[in-house]
């Protein structure tokens, strides 16, 4: 199966100089958790999270309408062809433990999203046609595993 089956190509992006606070309202309105940053030639450069957002909030001690998109978003873009097997996808979300991947068209700009939830989805509706129970297991117990040890940090 083709990403470009079964991903959302209607997906919305935010510029990486616009703040925090319109990244946060987009995703609520659209009831979504992650928006593509793109640059002046809308290239994407990184992706934002619901989390990256709070986390932002949390440690810069700002309102997010003071903080850049830019400042808090994931510099390490992990993406997926539309026209690259599903499988390849789920590689990427194992490999670097993620829920959601840009999918790029061939001049880097974006053709759409995928998730975990998209291809879960897809296996509810056609289970062990298009997507192999085992494969979407394993998807989502690496994206589960804990990444390190953390430190619980005491806050006053």
């Amino acid at each position: 199966m083709k990403i470009k089956d079964i991903m959302h190509a209607n997906a919305f992006s935010i510029h990486r100089a616009d703040n925090l606070s319109n990244a946060a309202r987009i995703m609520w309105e659209k009831d979504i958790g992650a928006l593509p940053i793109t640059d002046d030639e809308d290239h994407v450069i990184g992706v934002i999270t619901d989390r990256d957002i709070a986390m932002a909030g949390f440690t810069q001690g700002k309102v997010l309408s003071d903080i850049p998109v830019e400042r808090s978003m994931s510099k390490n873009l992990f993406w997926c062809d539309q026209n690259d097997e599903l499988e390849k996808a789920q590689e990427l979300m194992q490999q670097h433990q993620v829920r959601r991947l840009p999918v790029l068209d061939g001049n880097k700009k974006l053709a759409g999203m995928l998730s975990l939830n998209d291809i879960a989805q897809e296996y509810s509706v056609r289970p062990k046609k298009s997507i192999k129970p085992e494969m979407l297991a394993d998807t989502l117990a690496a994206i589960c595993k804990r990444r390190s040890s953390f430190s619980i940090m005491k806050v006053a």
